[in-house]
């Protein structure tokens, strides 16, 4: 058989070369075995932001590093519209899984993703969201770790420290966790004897205006997971203080920065739960089958200097259970 010219078959081997390239482009085959892992982190908000640094910090680890994985970050605003570009984008990447932080993207991505499995973290209740039927049986291609905590706890330690009649409530009508605890505070009301006035935050300047406004209309504020309401909590909580109303919620870090009382899911926690899943799922195990993940690292929290500036004191029941900041 004649020996081709090295020139020519140099020639050759880059056309073949190239052709593959292009058939595997136009057939959608990846051109390396790298996965990719999309994340949207809603409005880089610094506690989704933490989730999601715990959850790489466990994939590495696990033998995902950057080699193996990449990952697709998207910090869209919280609007329905940012948020499904996002997710539509994710899918055109070829991400194999999507994971969301917060209840706001992650009942979107359920309506939005449609052939690719979703996990979430940080999400209050997953159940009453719809995003699957039961923790132990998700019943849909979504799983993750769920960062809800007894509301009924916190309002009865709140009550302990100080016996309330009026607690307002900042909420953002549309995202389906934030209208939960609100639904759940009205009924806590009604337990412990306490009247609920609710304002609803379309954004963050609304938020901060009608948190002054609150305040001074009520004994306690209670600071539901919005969005909108997480992004301006510490100027709120700065008015509350200066209206001398008490704090309270269920957002992690609010204590530190003022708040007098918390009930919070561990956000580290949060991050190597889903992050669990997220191995087991790249690894071949299929995201229906894995039950929702509940948190176990959970601190009632409060501030000393809260207490004093309110001139409160905390009752030893309540010290006893606490972390006091």
């Amino acid at each position: 058989m004649p020996t081709l010219p090295r020139s020519v078959s140099r020639t050759l081997s880059f056309v073949f070369l190239f052709a593959g390239i292009i058939i595997s482009t136009l057939m959608g085959t990846p051109a390396s075995a790298q996965e990719i892992l999309a994340a949207i982190v809603t409005a880089d908000l610094p506690r989704y932001q933490e989730v999601h640094e715990s959850m790489v910090k466990v994939l590495q680890a696990g033998g995902f590093g950057e080699d193996k994985l990449k990952i697709f970050k998207q910090s869209p605003n919280a609007d329905k519209m940012s948020l499904t570009n996002s997710l539509r984008r994710a899918e055109a990447a070829g991400a194999t899984l999507v994971i969301t932080y917060g209840s706001q993207a992650t009942s979107l991505a359920k309506e939005s993703l449609k052939d690719t499995p979703l996990l979430f973290a940080d999400v209050y209740d997953p159940v009453s969201l719809g995003v699957v039927k039961t923790l132990a049986a998700p019943g849909s291609d979504a799983s993750g770790a769920t960062s809800k905590t007894d509301l009924g706890l916190l309002v009865e330690a709140l009550v302990a420290i100080k016996p309330v009649k009026t607690v307002g409530v900042l909420y953002t009508k549309g995202e389906k966790g934030s209208e939960q605890q609100l639904a759940e505070i009205k009924e806590h009301g009604k337990t412990f004897g306490f009247k609920v006035a609710a304002e609803n935050a379309r954004n963050p300047k609304e938020a901060q205006a009608l948190g002054k406004k609150l305040s001074g209309e009520t004994d306690a504020l209670f600071l539901t997971e919005s969005i909108s309401v997480s992004l301006q909590a510490s100027a709120i909580i700065t008015s509350a203080q200066a209206n001398k109303c008490i704090v309270f919620s269920q957002i992690p870090g609010l204590v530190e920065q003022g708040a007098l009382i918390g009930l919070e899911a561990d956000l580290d926690e949060q991050g190597k739960l889903v992050a669990v899943h997220a191995l087991q799922a790249m690894q071949g195990k299929q995201v229906h089958l894995l039950p929702v993940r509940e948190a176990k690292k959970i601190s009632l929290k409060t501030s000393k200097g809260a207490a004093a500036e309110l001139s409160l004191t905390i009752p030893a029941e309540v010290a006893s259970k606490a972390k006091l900041m």
